[in-house]
């Protein structure tokens, strides 16, 4: 019990490090959006690449095909979807990027159920109607306080933060998937240093460009300050180290907590980004918020009992006398 404990502690310590990105393109301004995401990630792309160069001789022994798709995941599950969760945060607002983020376990469940079919679609229903609903109460909190100047930035701002969950659902279930087709399964340190490569390789191109972008006032002591503080904690504490950290605790934590736990990302995301922009959530944003905490409750409700109820049939006949009571455990 102890030893799960730690493990929970250490994901919530991960899901909160992870969860600094979405207060970051406030607290960096007036450097530009595109500047934190190349910095970030090519930073990130640095320990990638360091830890490839050392185990070069397991790298040999990839085929072509997976260090090209584990680079391509890493470019579009990393450095395409902070960019829209960036643009998104700025053009809007963190907390409700955090929020509209954070349904993308019903986009997950959605696109996995057409692979293999987790839950019946019947019980995707009601999480999907209450999330819909939260969203189009976000949406709409510019227009109910008759704001028509914010509300196209609020519109974007949810787009912006549709095509972040989309991306991170796809990337989610990409991997996923090639991860249990393949025989030989890659090893997990190789692995995400291939996807920071694939982050890092873009924004490596991309980072002249950004700075050359970038206004000028950005490079004054205390702008240049912050930016590069943040570059530096996002890309080596928050991508690099907050993916270890999470990967070592999901090892030994039950298969039914890993979905909260990492749903509480966006949770710890809104609820920083609150201060950052020095105001209180709306009472439309609040409604809209707990719509999709609901939805996702409900989602985890559902898929917490398959999941028992699968260990359950698959659990030894009580009838022998040597049957070991099935126990929850971690299996991804």
């Amino acid at each position: 019990m102890g030893s799960t404990q730690k493990n929970v502690m250490a994901a919530l310590t991960a899901a909160l490090l992870w969860a600094t990105a979405f207060v970051a393109p406030a607290a960096v301004k007036p450097a530009s959006e595109l500047l934190l995401v190349t910095g970030r990630y090519s930073l990130f792309g640095l320990c990638g690449l360091y830890v490839l160069i050392r185990s070069r001789k397991q790298l040999k022994l990839m085929p072509l095909r997976r260090i090209l798709f584990g680079l391509y995941i890493g470019f579009v599950g990393y450095f395409v979807f902070y960019i829209c969760v960036s643009y998104s945060a700025t053009a809007g607002s963190g907390f409700i990027t955090a929020v509209v983020v954070g349904a993308s376990p019903i986009t997950i469940a959605l696109a996995g159920n057409f692979a293999e079919k987790r839950m019946s679609w019947s019980q995707l229903i009601a999480p999907v109607v209450l999330i819909l609903a939260g969203i189009n109460l976000l949406s709409v909190t510019d227009f109910v306080q008759g704001r028509s100047e914010d509300a196209g930035n609020s519109i974007l701002g949810i787009a912006l933060a549709l095509g972040a969950m989309l991306t991170w659902s796809y990337f989610v279930v990409r991997n996923a998937q090639s991860q249990r087709t393949w025989e030989t399964k890659p090893d997990p340190t190789i692995w995400a240093a291939l996807v920071a490569m694939g982050a890092g390789g873009a924004s490596m191109v991309l980072l002249p460009y950004a700075i050359a972008s970038t206004p000028e006032e950005t490079f004054s002591p205390y702008p240049l300050f912050k930016i590069i503080t943040w570059c530096v904690f996002l890309g080596v504490i928050g991508s690099w180290w907050g993916t270890y950290i999470w990967v070592k605790a999901a090892q030994g934590i039950p298969v039914p907590l890993v979905g909260p736990l990492l749903a509480t990302e966006t949770i710890f995301g809104a609820i920083l980004s609150l201060p950052v922009e020095q105001r209180t959530p709306t009472w439309t944003e609040i409604a809209g918020a707990l719509c999709i905490l609901a939805g996702i409750s409900v989602y985890m409700v559902f898929d917490v009992r398959n999941v028992r109820s699968k260990e359950a049939l698959s659990a030894p006949d009580e009838s022998d006398a040597d049957a070991v009571p099935a126990t929850t455990r971690a299996s991804r």
